[in-house]
């Protein structure tokens, strides 16, 4: 495989996990080849580009990962009852950890599917531009899971794909990779779930595509638990057809340094997005939500509304872009950031971004950010609870409010569990 000879600055970091394989297809062959030398020309991000302003990747660099080898653990608990389990230890498919019966014929690791043509035209045929460290997980990626529903088809049970990470003595990193094709009428909910279950510093780089066909629905979940020590990156990319439903939902917690991104091309008439989530951080935790919703048909219909909860010297960033094509008449899209300071060192940096191109629409965003309410502190207080207990039932009052436009209301419950947990709330 051919280098770039003129490498971008933070390229010789990451050239450890640039795969090279004679045993791939020729397309996928060209498609690393072709995510080397898009990261090779660029690099890393800086804060010099407008998209990362507010996040640094310089730390990526001086640590000096190497690829982690894969692990074996026990079958981790279950988020949602009756789902099936897909597990991935340092970015590798563990099938003794896993269980997808009752989905045979829909899920399967990525490795042993990369020959579907499915799979080639998701990949290659995509209208995105190239994005770092997408182009990093293209050169890198070593196993990931291939989701495929034909049409008229509803996934037999909920599906958890489990990111477990598990550092070893030095730091390690890994570049899992999803792809989703939902055919026509067919509808999915898919959880994932990023966890640590020991202590080291670790790079968990990960990259999805996903295609959501005429009349499909989808649930899309992300639980962010990474180690203290986890630097996590993601990044989705998704293309909604007529008529159909991607439903998302972040939920971030853990993590040193975390950045969660989505793109989305709604590309039909009367389809619906909605990109809503919520962050607890504290210590020094960075956490990054940047999105772009391009409506590129009339008649569709966005929502996203982030609300963060910031204590210590802890850092937010929210990015939250819409587009409307010229062509996108009747759009309605929507989108709102809000942020608790729990400290004086506390930061939130937010920067919702419309983009009107068509004259018949109905577009707005907003963010707010502000102090604890005293008064809803004295009411607790005031009926015996404790002051450290009282400003965490209002710190989780703040941020479920987004849960509840989940339209599924079992994972509604799966997430509000997960918060209390984090909060300590779980108890009272």
């Amino acid at each position: 495989m051919t280098i770039t000879e003129a490498m971008a600055p933070g390229v010789e970091a990451f050239r450890p996990a640039f795969r090279q394989s004679t045993n791939e297809p020729t397309w996928l062959a060209n498609y690393r080849r072709a995510g080397v030398e898009q990261f090779s020309a660029t690099g890393l991000p800086t804060t010099k580009d407008e998209g990362w302003k507010y996040t640094s990747l310089r730390p990526l660099a001086r640590e000096k990962y190497l690829p982690a080898g894969p692990g074996e653990i026990s079958a981790p608990e279950r988020m949602l009852e009756g789902a099936a389990q897909a597990v991935f230890v340092n970015g590798c498919f563990s099938h003794e950890s896993s269980d997808l019966s009752g989905l045979d014929g829909f899920v399967g690791s990525f490795r042993n599917m990369v020959g579907d043509n499915w799979i080639e035209e998701l990949l290659t045929s995509t209208p995105f531009a190239s994005q770092a460290m997408y182009s990093l997980n293209s050169a890198a990626f070593v196993d990931g899971l291939a989701v495929k529903l034909g049409n008229n088809v509803q996934l037999p049970r909920p599906l958890e794909i489990v990111f477990v990470s598990m550092p070893g003595n030095s730091p390690g990193m890994w570049h899992p990779r999803v792809a989703v094709d939902l055919g026509c009428d067919s509808a999915a909910t898919i959880v994932e779930r990023h966890i640590s279950i020991s202590d080291g510093s670790y790079f968990a780089n990960h990259a999805t595509d996903i295609r959501v066909r005429g009349g499909g629905r989808l649930v899309h979940v992300k639980v962010q638990q990474e180690g203290t020590d986890g630097r996590h990156l993601s990044m989705a990319r998704v293309r909604v057809a007529k008529n159909s439903l991607y439903d998302s939902f972040t939920l971030t917690l853990g993590g040193s340094l975390s950045r969660s991104e989505t793109e989305v091309r709604i590309e039909g008439t009367g389809a619906e997005v909605r990109l809503n989530g919520c962050y607890a951080i504290s210590g020094r935790q960075h956490a990054d939500h940047t999105s772009r919703i391009d409506h590129l048909a009339p008649g569709t219909t966005s929502r996203q509304v982030y609300a963060g909860a910031i204590d210590g010297a802890a850092r937010g960033v929210f990015q939250g872009h819409i587009v409307v094509d010229k062509a996108a008449q009747q759009t309605d899209g929507h989108q709102m950031n809000r942020a608790l300071l729990l400290s004086d060192r506390a930061e939130i940096d937010s920067k919702p971004i419309l983009e009107i191109y068509a004259d018949d629409v109905k577009c707005s965003h907003g963010a707010t950010a502000g102090d604890i309410d005293e008064d809803h502190l004295f009411y607790l207080r005031a009926r015996g609870i404790s002051a450290a207990a009282a400003r965490n039932l209002v710190v989780r009052g703040f941020l479920a409010d987004p849960i509840e436009n989940l339209s599924n209301e079992s994972v509604q419950a799966a997430l509000c569990l997960a918060l209390d947990s984090h909060l300590g709330l779980e108890r009272l």
